[in-house]
């Protein structure tokens, strides 16, 4: 018993077992290593999937199915408001498990799926969960829900396989990216099949559908450029922020501390490791000056369980939300960012949407030329952080930039959101998004 255990332990929790095992699961045999065969069947797939837009011209009310595990990856709320106001649209979110191949904790993947599904409870937004009790099954709701269009809010093929883009050809299928693409990793972020298959990628700027053009197989065809949705609510001058932040009785100043979640990745990026004992100490030692909102990426505790145990990774969460300055943060945090005075984190995409606060930010590194681990425009984001190498840096970033003000990149920042983030002709990417829907279904795209 001990030696199958230790073989499982070995070999079955590898990448290559896991991706063999995805391979199997999809029936990715053939097409996706065969050159000519996978471009034929992108091709296929993104014309299939547009010519499915264009058969509901006429049609009086068209179903919109949004996928969603994980409450931080929901990146839509005003495309889905948006499209509840018109009669010529019917929202849902359909609540889906987070992930079928990695092992991870079972009972805690029901939990996050209980979390999301407070989270859009809360949002007053239509939602189902299309689980069978009775047989324990997961219903394919192309079946039973019959939705016209899909939205995915996360590409990867850890999910089952009736929910993945394989079984909705005949649809329209829509990606709305859950960070701000700032990473080096071409292939994940712009080659990846899901990704090549959409009819429609909405991509955040012309600088990421030439990173599309550049490394996809499906060479950008299926990129339309309508800004980040995620940050469409850092452009509403309306906008009003609920309180999140815990009540302290002294006026203190708030930071977030984001780590990511590559502890043990072929990329990482992550210093959770390094810093994750230092940064309780830290919040212990400004008790009287600091509150700290600890932001885990969603893919962090899962991966903890299985490094740490779930005894331990528990302990260690729980300490974040019950010391007297300091919070734990598992679902939304855009009301947490408006909030805040600064953050400090490893996070690709945070590295430009904490950019829209235009307040000071740190990113943790643990290379020596930490800038080549990002794409062309997350480079040009990160030049807009302090950097933190080490202990002192952090102390340096709290003392001086958080508790006394001095802030000389302020200018800079707000240079790099004027330049890159500021919407040239005031739409909001919700009404870019939902006009190329319309032009698709009215013919006025191929």
């Amino acid at each position: 018993m001990n030696l199958i255990q230790s073989f499982r332990e070995c070999f079955l929790t590898s990448p290559l077992i896991y991706n063999l095992r995805l391979i199997v699961e999809y029936h990715d045999v053939f097409r996706t290593r065969i050159p000519f065969l996978y471009k034929r069947f992108l091709k296929k797939n993104i014309q299939s999937s547009r010519d499915a837009a264009r058969n509901l011209k006429g049609k009086e009310v068209i179903e919109v199915a949004f996928f969603l595990s994980i409450p931080g990856m929901w990146k839509a709320d005003y495309l889905f408001r948006r499209m509840q106001q018109d009669p010529k649209f019917h929202p849902y979110i359909v609540l889906i498990p987070y992930t079928r191949f990695k092992k991870f904790d079972k009972k805690e993947i029901w939990n996050t799926l209980h979390r999301t599904e407070t989270f859009i409870r809360e949002r007053g937004f239509e939602y189902v969960i299309p689980y069978d009790k009775t047989s324990g099954r997961w219903q394919d709701i192309k079946k039973t829900l019959r939705p016209d269009i899909i939205f995915y809010t996360l590409p990867y093929k850890d999910m089952e396989r009736k929910y993945f883009v394989y079984n909705f050809r005949d649809r329209l299928t829509c990606y709305i990216p859950y960070a701000f693409t700032s990473m080096n990793v071409y292939k994940a972020n712009f080659d990846i099949i899901s990704i090549n298959s959409y009819g429609c990628v909405f991509t955040e700027t012309s600088m990421h559908l030439d990173f599309a053009r550049r490394y996809s197989h499906s060479k950008g065809e299926n990129f339309v450029v309508t800004g980040s949705s995620g940050c469409e609510v850092y452009q509403l001058p309306d906008y009003c922020p609920k309180e999140v932040w815990k009540h302290q009785d002294l006026q203190k100043k708030r930071v977030i501390w984001g780590p990511h979640h590559s502890i043990n990745d072929v990329f990482t990026i992550s210093t959770f490791l390094i810093y994750c004992d230092l940064m309780v100490q830290l919040a212990k030692e400004y008790a009287n000056t600091i509150q700290f909102a600890f932001k885990p990426h969603p893919t962090l505790k899962f991966k903890l369980q299985k490094m740490w145990g779930k005894e331990r990774t528990d302990a260690y969460y729980k300490q974040w939300a019950e010391m007297s300055n300091t919070q734990l943060e598992e679902s939304g945090y855009i009301d947490l960012f408006y909030g805040s005075d600064a953050m400090i984190h490893d996070s690709g995409g945070f590295t430009t949407e904490y950019l829209y606060m235009n307040k000071p930010v740190m990113y943790l590194v643990k290379t020596n030329d930490p800038r080549k681990q990002f794409n062309d425009f997350g480079a040009i984001a990160f030049d807009q952080h302090y950097i933190g190498r080490c202990e002192q840096d952090i102390r340096n970033f709290l003392d001086h930039v958080v508790l006394a003000g001095e802030d000389p990149k302020k200018e800079e920042r707000e240079q790099f959101y004027n330049k890159y983030l500021c919407s040239p002709d005031e739409l909001l990417p919700s009404q870019r998004i939902i006009a190329t829907i319309n032009s698709l279904i009215n013919g006025q795209m191929k």
